[in-house]
């Protein structure tokens, strides 16, 4: 995989001496860190992946290959071989190498819930970090904002926490803030799990006045359009739990924080590789501590949101 896992991986392998095929199913490298503008501490990403994009293409140990698929997967360690299917018109390529990096990445949920796809002013916050970027005026000028998090995490058919989500709120309801200092900003969460020294952003969202309003996984909020006044609403209604009252909030946008997906890629690999998925569709390891980045399987290893 070509995002910035497999980016990195490639690059500090080469570094020692290695030499590396970097195989990637789309047309350029950097997955999906090319959707993300800056990290929650203020890190400039593209600026980081074009950094990164040029020191691979001057590494002469480094073979990148892109629209390219795997075709079959034979072998041990110390002895794989990997055919591999490029370009438009899938010119096969055989790789002889001695390990492999597992580093699929993963994917964005694409919501049914909360009117997303059916109205404009619904985005996932991945989206909405992209519009931000952008300068769209007309978010700038909004005078509410709402963003929920858990839309399609922590359910029955997708039960883990996608970790990340939280910060993504923090940053965007942050950088509204910054495109706005008066808007008013919602964050709707069932626990705000802003993981070691991301808790500073959260307290500094607070400070600035991002109100953050929990929910219960049995009380959702409820999202629908409005006609009042000959105006279309988007009308965001939730149970504040401390008040025990349903709280209205007419939003110009709202963000969802949706769950990361295992990348559709796994149960090939898995099968391809002989490693094995965990009960979500993620790669699983030999040992949760004592052998957390390789398989069972000698000579593969995982990196990056493959695993998790």
């Amino acid at each position: 995989g070509g995002g910035l896992a497999g980016m990195v991986a490639a690059l500090k392998l080469a570094e020692q001496g290695f030499e590396v095929y970097l195989v990637e199913k789309d047309d350029e490298l950097g997955g999906i860190a090319r959707r993300i503008q800056h990290t929650l501490e203020g890190n400039d990403v593209p600026a980081y992946l074009r950094a990164l994009r040029a020191r691979l293409a001057d590494n002469p140990l480094i073979k990148v290959y892109t629209r390219a698929d795997i075709v079959a997967a034979s072998g041990y360690v110390g002895n794989f071989t990997t055919r591999i299917a490029v370009g438009p018109n899938r010119d096969t390529a055989e790789l002889k190498h001695g390990v492999v990096i597992i580093a699929t990445g993963g994917g964005e949920y694409k919501p049914t819930e909360y009117l997303y796809g059916k109205d404009t002013r619904v985005l996932t916050l991945l989206e909405l970090e992209g519009e931000l970027a952008r300068g769209n005026g007309q978010i700038a000028d909004c005078n509410n904002a709402v963003l929920i998090q858990c839309v399609g995490s922590r359910e029955d058919n997708r039960p883990y926490c996608s970790r990340v989500c939280c910060s993504e709120s923090i940053k965007c309801a942050l950088k509204l803030k910054d495109a706005n200092p008066e808007m008013n900003v919602y964050v709707l969460y069932r626990d705000m799990r802003t993981y070691g020294f991301k808790e500073d952003y959260y307290q500094e969202a607070k400070g600035r006045g991002v109100m953050f309003i929990r929910y219960e996984a049995d009380d959702k909020p409820r999202v629908e359009t409005i006609t009042e006044d000959n105006q279309n609403r988007l009308r965001v209604t939730v149970t504040d739990p401390l008040l025990g009252e349903e709280l209205i909030i007419d939003t110009d946008i709202l963000a969802l924080g949706v769950a990361t997906l295992p990348a559709a890629d796994n149960q090939k690999l898995s099968q391809l590789f002989k490693v094995p998925l965990n009960e979500d569709g993620f790669l699983f390891e030999a040992h949760m501590k004592l052998r957390p980045v390789d398989f069972a399987t000698e000579g593969v290893f995982v990196c990056g949101l493959a695993h998790a």
